[in-house]
This record gives C-alpha cells, structure tokens and sequence, in this order.
C-alpha cells in the first residue's frame, strides 16, 4: 500500500511539473511581479505540505524552482525577456516568454536548460547524504532525478520534445506511440493531458506545409491589393489637377466603376463558394482546400477594397493604405521564412544537441535508479514526514 501511495505522489509530482509547461498559463502570467514569485512560492509549499508533508513540499518546491530559474537564465543568455517566476499551486510554476525563439536551436538551449539545472539542483542533496546519511536527502536525489528525467521524454511540451526538435521532428511522432503504449497500461488524468498537447504539437508541425502554402496564397492575395490600390493612383485620381490641400483630384465615377466591378466580382465567388464542401480530409484533400482558402481570401481582399474605395479617401490615404500593404506582404514573408527554417540547424549543432541530451538523461537515469534503490531500503520513509 505504502508503495502504491509513493508511486502515486511521484506520478502527481510529474504532472506537477509537466502542467506547467502549458502555454496557457504563460499567456495568463505574463504580467506577473518580482513580487508574486515569493508570494505563490509560499502558498505553493503550503499547498503541497497539506498533502504531502513538509520536508516532501520543501523538496517539490526547490526542485521546481530551480528547473524554471534554468530556463530563465538559459533564456537571458539568449536575449529572451522574460517575465519573473511564478508558482501555481499543484500545477508548478511558469516563466512567460515575451518572445518566441527565433529557431529549433535556441528552442532546445531553452529547454535543456531546466534539467540541466535541475541536475546541478540535487548535488548538494548528494553531499548532505552522506555527509548525514539521512534518507530525507536520498529522497530529494530521487525525486530531482525522476522529475527532470521524465521532462526529458521526447514528446512536446515536455523539455525533451523542445528539444528533440532540433534534432528532427519525426521522433516526436514514435515518443507518442511509446508514450501512449505506457499510458495504457498506467492510465493517468495527467499523463492523458500531456499526451493530448503532444497530439496538437506534433499535428502542428505536420501541417506546416499545408501552412506554408497557405501563407503564399496570403502573400500573392496582399499583392494583388496592392497592384489594384497602385492601378488606383492612375485610375481614380486626375494627374492635371489639385484640390485645395494639394492632392490630386479625385474621379467619382472612376471610384464607382471600380466598387461595382469588385461587388460583381465578390457576388462570383459567394456562387462559387456555395458548391464547395465546408471540410476537408487533412492531407488528402489539401489541393482542394487551398482552392477554398484562395477564394476565401479573394472575397476577403475585394470586401476590403470596397470597403476603402466607399469612404472619403484621398491621395494621402491611398499612399498609405499602399504602405500598409507592403508591410503586410513583409511580415507574412518573414513569417513563411520562419516556418521553412524554423527546425532547420547544421550537422555540427544536431551532433551537439544529441551528445547534451543522453549524457544529461544517463547522469538523471544512474541517479534516479541507484538512490531509489537506497530509498527502498528505508521503506515507507517517503510518507513519515
């Protein structure tokens, strides 16, 4: 009984963890203080020592703590502002990013970062054992050890997923079936949740070129606004001529001619649209879906156009509705540029990522095993505090 209770309270710890890493709650603690770190820190522990006692709360709280402070100063090396630290009772705690890595690399420096420093956190625990040989400490090295270990899984939004993914994104996809295979035969709440974000993640990646072509429909749709408000400058305003302000006069009739050629237009593509199917098979019907989504963005362009073309504009406006546009049309160019080089990195980096992350997960997994072992000697300690 006493061990199912202790196999329950680690399983409960990992999820601790794990629940942290939701993006969620990144969004929502974003604005925190330096302040509310000490406060939540403090209600955290009071929380866990409800259920778990004090010296077992003390050892989740540090642990934790000190995961996170890796990530935060893994992420200042990288110049990623982040926002202070703040603990979540029985959920962890969080560190928002105020931006998102740049590429896969600086992804997995972020993440390795937190078991890394996770495992400079029981070091100390090993000097106090057997400085003392107090099962309390074995307890503090095998709880660091599990923690960090199971974040090193690789399967997103655990740390290993972040930072298998420099490395290739196709593990994911076979941590998932080994993952689901050992949640079968130990079903947990939590460790479904981190299954269901590992699904999404892995799906997300998987549709990056369905994605990717999608963007390139946004792009060439942005340039063709912006050949028609150019066409425009020519069309609706009269180059002999200027109003009181000293823009060009405008053509009324041109402005009319070209809002009613757009609603035809629009009236067109709702026809079309009404005889295309409202879903589609991901993968295997992309090519149709595509030919929806140019539509969808044609109707979109020309409401706007019409939109534009029916308030009072003049030069100025159209100067920087042009302006705007090709803003547009660089910020989605970035974006796709992201997305093609996002999880791309050179052999020498993947080597480096590779060599970090077994010799980290074989340092936690000795650790873990051999003061388990210790821990079993003392059978039933782990709930005597």
């Amino acid at each position: 009984m006493a061990e199912n209770k202790t196999k329950k309270g680690i399983l409960v710890t990992i999820g601790l963890l794990i629940l942290s890493k939701a993006k969620w709650l990144f969004a929502i603690l974003k604005f925190s203080k330096f302040g509310v770190t000490f406060i939540s820190l403090i209600v955290s522990l009071a929380g866990y020592a409800v259920i778990f006692g004090w010296k077992f709360a003390a050892a989740i709280v540090y642990l934790i703590f000190v995961h996170e402070m890796g990530h935060l100063v893994a992420a200042k090396q990288k110049g990623i502002k982040t926002s202070p630290a703040v603990f979540v009772p029985f959920l962890g705690a969080v560190i928002g990013m105020k931006e998102q890595p740049k590429d896969a690399a600086t992804e997995a420096y972020l993440a390795y970062g937190g078991p890394l420093a996770g495992l400079i956190s029981i070091m100390p625990a090993i000097g106090l054992f057997y400085m003392t040989d107090e099962p309390y400490w074995a307890l503090v090295i095998m709880l660091g050890a599990m923690i960090n270990l199971f974040n090193l899984f690789p399967v997103s939004p655990l740390d290993g997923g972040r930072i298998v993914g420099v490395l290739s994104t196709k593990i994911w996809f076979v941590a998932l079936i080994v993952f689901l295979v050992f949640l079968f035969y130990n079903p947990s709440p939590l460790l479904f949740l981190i299954f269901i974000f590992g699904i999404f993640t892995w799906w997300s990646r998987a549709r990056d070129s369905y994605k990717s072509q999608k963007l390139d429909l946004e792009i060439q749709t942005k340039k063709n606004m912006r050949d028609f408000l150019e066409k425009c400058q020519k069309d609706v305003f009269y180059t002999h001529g200027t109003d009181d302000e000293g823009d060009p006069l405008i053509s009324p009739d041109m402005i009319l001619y070209h809002i009613r050629t757009l609603q035809g237009r629009i009236a067109e593509i709702e026809t079309e649209l009404s005889y295309m199917k409202k879903w589609y098979v991901p993968f295997l019907q992309d090519k149709e879906r595509l030919k929806k989504d140019a539509l969808l963005y044609e109707r979109q362009r020309y409401a706007e156009l019409v939109m534009f073309l029916q308030s009072e504009i003049n030069y100025s406006e159209l100067q920087s509705k042009i302006t705007d546009t090709n803003h547009s049309i660089n910020k989605l160019n970035k974006e796709k540029n992201k997305l093609k080089t996002y999880y791309k990195a050179k052999p020498s980096t993947k080597w480096k990522v590779f060599i970090a992350y077994v010799v980290l997960a074989v340092c936690l997994s000795l650790l873990f095993v051999y003061y388990r072992g210790i821990l079993d000697a003392a059978y039933g300690y782990i709930y005597a505090y």
